[in-house]
């Protein structure tokens, strides 16, 4: 039998299951203990669904005669002023295994014990990474003392089979594709990486110790290496000049042309990175002459193609002005070097805006703390005084404001 499956005794009492659970879901069940586990009576009844009429009575003598047949292993606990009212069930530290054999049920020792050998196992069987084998071994431990085995789940064996595989798939791979196509190599399903995506993530992370790991990080892509620009730019390719700034409207450039190119070439004295993609294409209209580029979070292609400009241009971005706009900001200094100035990015106070989360205030405090974000203190400062974001998208700006702010950067 599968110890890591329950194949519950079709005649079990159901107060029993009913403590079985309790037992499994306590800190008794994931860890062990050599102490007896106490369960209250009437809790016990209404887990079971048997607090009242004939449920009740059925619940109360399968109890009893449980606690004959134990032989001391469990114990009801009588009223000091009434022995016939049960007032706790106890099962002795060695009753584990009398109660859910009984039942038909893997005991939670036995399988904490499958899982982890499981992850030992494993730690002896492949070895797709430097750290793999300690991190399975320090997952064994984990299982074996009942601690958490995240991203893995203790109680479906099937479940972890796959991850611990996809995992050391994934830590392979070194083909750029395309998560859909990744996955249909990978799982035999287009889809079932992104289904697994958050826990495959935690595992990553965990193997590699790098909190920022991501599946980029193996060549595997959400949507392909491009950047979405406008203006004066030149790639200068293996089959000749490609001379961008000719177009009227943005271009998406793929990130394979811009590693292809041996020189790119800019005659713009300023690049301004532009969150909206709206607003983006709204400055693009107005053909200045600035290198405009759409990013948030900048992804492979931005950064390789910011990476690539003159050191003599001027830096601009232009995004939302609250907690989450600013913590683009701050990841393109971090991510591509450039000292990028913050456009139209003030606290705008707004009558009925929604107060700061909690999880805002933590992004604010985040990046008070930075010291590379120090000028932008002010604006921080201004949305916790408010206790809100303000007036904060960009899209709330009138198109004679969005085109002084263009002017500002050009002059």
């Amino acid at each position: 039998m599968d110890e890591g499956k329950r194949v519950v005794r079709q005649d079990a009492p159901p107060v029993l299951l009913a403590l079985a659970d309790r037992y499994r879901q306590s800190k008794f069940g994931r860890e062990g203990g050599v102490t007896d586990f106490l369960t209250d009576f009437r809790e016990l009844l209404e887990s079971a669904a048997s607090h009242d009429g004939e449920a009740r009575v059925r619940a109360e003598e399968d109890l009893r005669r449980a606690e004959r047949e134990s032989g001391g292993l469990l114990a009801l606990d009588r009223h000091p002023r009434d022995p016939n009212m049960i007032h706790r069930v106890r099962l002795r530290p060695t009753g584990e295994g009398w109660l859910f054999n009984g039942l038909g049920q893997p005991a939670p020792s036995a399988r904490r014990t499958v899982l982890a050998a499981f992850f030992r196992e494993h730690a002896a069987a492949i070895d797709p990474h430097p750290a793999w084998r300690d991190w399975l071994l320090a997952l064994s431990k984990s299982a074996l003392s009942g601690k958490s085995v995240r991203p893995f789940e203790r109680d479906d064996m099937a479940l972890n089979a796959e991850l611990l595989r996809v995992t050391a798939e994934v830590l392979r791979w070194s083909d750029e594709s395309l998560i859909r196509c990744a996955s249909a190599v990978i799982c035999g399903d287009s889809k079932r990486l992104e289904a697994l995506q958050a826990r495959l993530l935690q595992a990553l992370r965990a193997v590699t110790g790098d909190p920022e790991t991501s599946l980029e990080s193996f060549q595997i892509l959400q949507t392909p290496r491009s950047v979405l620009m406008h203006g004066p730019l030149l790639l200068d390719l293996p089959g000749g000049a490609l001379d961008l700034g000719l177009l009227g409207g943005p271009v998406v450039v793929s990130g394979t042309d811009l590693a292809l190119a041996k020189e790119i070439r800019c005659t713009a004295a300023v690049c301004l990175t532009v969150e909206n993609e709206g607003v983006f294409r709204e400055l693009a209209k107005r053909n200045s002459g600035v290198l405009l580029v759409h990013t948030s979070f900048p992804g492979a292609a931005t950064r390789h193609l910011l990476a690539r400009l003159p050191e003599s241009m001027a830096f601009h971005h232009f995004g939302d002005s609250d907690p989450a706009g600013f913590d683009i900001l701050r990841d393109l200094r971090e991510k591509t070097g450039r000292r990028f100035r913050p456009l139209g990015m003030e606290f705008r106070p707004l009558a009925g805006a929604p107060p700061l989360t909690g999880a805002e205030r933590k992004t604010i405090a985040r990046l008070t703390a930075a010291v590379e974000m120090i000028d932008i203190k002010p604006a921080l400062q201004a949305m916790l005084d408010h206790g809100t974001k303000g007036g904060f998208e960009q899209e709330s700006l009138s198109p004679a404001a969005v085109r002084e702010l263009l002017d500002q950067v050009q002059s």
